[in-house]
């Protein structure tokens, strides 16, 4: 019969496999819940279940720092965003739309007013008197629709 040439595993052997340390092997074999030292992907799973971060083999602590990272970049884009915002120099999509179709029925009102108001008023008038009442009606209507914008921008 051949004698057992196999390796047993050891706390340390476990511990340098997984990339952590030997100490930290050492604590988690004695909760009753902990696999077997010679089960590598058993400890692997354990360790990402119970153990800290820090505690996690390589792999696994890149991974979670990668996915962490890109919560931070997220974050850090929400955040630049929200300040812009504050400033004024930017708007939320659904402000400037409303403000838009706010600005756009008040040009419509406006006009509409101009096509029942102005036949009746400029029946009977000289070219040059029409000319003169719809350029200063334009005018006061460029006025009033800068007020407007200016107040809800």
């Amino acid at each position: 019969m051949k004698p057992n040439k196999t390796k047993k595993t050891t706390q340390s052997s476990l511990a340098k496999s997984l990339g952590v340390s030997r100490q930290l092997i050492a604590a988690y074999i004695k909760k009753p819940d902990a696999p077997a030292l010679s089960d590598l992907t058993g400890w692997t799973v354990y360790l990402a279940q119970k153990g800290r971060i820090g505690s996690a083999p390589p792999d696994l602590r890149r991974d979670i720092a990668q996915e962490r990272l890109g919560i931070l970049r997220e974050t850090k884009k929400k955040l630049a965003r929200q300040n812009e915002i504050e400033v004024g120099r930017l708007m939320e999509t659904a402000d400037a739309k409303r403000q838009a179709a706010e600005a756009m029925a008040l040009t419509f009102s406006e006009l509409e007013r101009f096509a029942n108001e102005w036949p009746p008023a400029l029946a009977g008038q000289d070219a040059d008197s029409i000319y003169e009442r719809i350029h200063s009606a334009i005018e006061s209507l460029r006025v009033t629709l800068k007020k407007k914008f200016e107040s809800i921008s």
